[in-house]
């Protein structure tokens, strides 16, 4: 049996770590632009990241931009399976750096 180690941020820092509340926001680089990704192998341009990361700055100011664990292959969020939420996107050159707060139901805990 061969185990595989799979990183879907990368350079996660730690910014704040709540253990009475079992919360923790993290930041990290959540995409990069003109090459294949960690999980589906895509390759999105950093004219399409900088629209996205754009679309999505409402959801972010208005605390709505959640996430699940691992990568789903559905569109659409299942609450049952959030994990976190996205407080924060930004382009630096052609990496999407992204702050996230995980959250404390179960997903979150994993």
């Amino acid at each position: 049996m061969l185990l595989t180690d799979t990183h879907i941020l990368e350079n996660i820092q730690v910014l704040e770590e709540s253990k009475s509340k079992g919360t923790m926001k993290i930041r990290g680089i959540f995409q990069r632009a003109d090459e294949a990704n960690n999980n589906n192998k895509r390759i999105y341009s950093k004219n399409l990241l900088e629209r996205e990361v754009r679309g999505l700055t409402e959801a972010i100011g208005e605390r709505r931009l959640l996430g699940e664990l691992d990568h789903p292959t559905h569109d659409a969020v299942k609450l049952s399976n959030v994990s976190h939420l996205v407080t924060g996107l930004r382009l630096e050159g052609k990496e999407v750096v992204g702050e996230a707060e995980i959250l404390n139901p179960p997903a979150g805990k994993v």
